[in-house]
Formats: structure tokens, C-alpha cells, sequence
């Protein structure tokens, strides 16, 4: 997505477009990975959802130092949404997104964080609700 793109694109439609993006790379390794090695597809998920999730925090760290205090470069909109970055968390990438926090990404954004809080939160609480449905004992 070039510059010119990204000025024109809404808001909306980016943090769609980004979270989109995330999640069908993060398919199509997981479906690599499933055929490749003897995997469930949940784990290949995860595995693939966790990488690509540490791969976006860490473009939108890149873009967030090379934006800096410049108003030009931050009217571009090379930063990834704080919402498509939690919702990449929230469809399975909570560690990528923790590792990333804990490198330095968002971690003095106290709004982001109470709300990947609230992410981690639900996704313990549905792992414990559905505990016995998973493909794992």
C-alpha cells in the first residue's frame, strides 16, 4: 500500500484491510504448517497467528519511530491501527502481542493496554468455558 493509498483509505477500511491481511497470512502458513508437520490445525494457527501478530507490531513500531514528531510523515497513515493490532490479539495472537509489549511496542499507552487486558481476559475465560472441546486433552 503505497502513501497515496493510505491517505485515501478511511479508517475503517484500514484496520479491516490490516486485520484481514494478518489473518489470511496467518492461514496459509498455518496450512503449510499442518501439511508440512503432524499438526492440528488449531496449533499451526496459533503458531502462524503469533508470528505474523509480532511481525505487525513490529512494522507499526518501524513506522511509529520513522513518524516520530513529523506532521507530513504522520499524515500518510503508515501507522497500523491500534484496533487492528488488538483484534490480530484477539483471534489468537496474545503472545506475539505480549512479546512485542514487552520489546517496548504500546507499552506506555495505558487506553491500549487495558484494553489487550480485556483481550486476554476473554480469550481465558472462552479457553476455560470450551476447555473440553478442544482438540487436546
Amino acid at each position: 500500500m503505497n502513501a497515496y493509498t493510505a491517505r485515501r483509505m478511511s479508517l475503517p477500511v484500514r484496520i479491516i484491510s490490516y486485520t484481514l491481511s494478518g489473518i489470511l497470512l496467518s492461514l496459509t502458513l498455518a496450512l503449510i504448517l499442518e501439511s508440512a508437520v503432524p499438526l492440528h490445525l488449531i496449533p499451526a494457527w496459533l503458531i502462524a497467528i503469533n508470528i505474523f501478530t509480532l511481525i505487525f507490531y513490529w512494522i507499526d513500531k518501524i513506522n511509529a519511530v520513522w513518524v516520530g514528531d513529523n506532521e507530513a510523515r504522520e499524515a500518510e497513515n503508515v501507522r497500523i491501527p491500534e484496533l487492528a493490532l488488538l483484534l490480530l490479539a484477539f483471534v489468537g495472537g496474545t503472545v506475539g502481542a505480549a512479546v512485542a509489549i514487552i520489546l517496548g511496542h504500546k507499552r506506555s499507552k495505558a487506553g491500549f493496554l487495558t484494553l489487550f487486558a480485556m483481550v486476554v481476559v476473554v480469550q481465558i475465560l472462552a479457553v476455560y468455558l470450551y476447555r473440553d472441546q478442544l482438540p487436546w486433552p
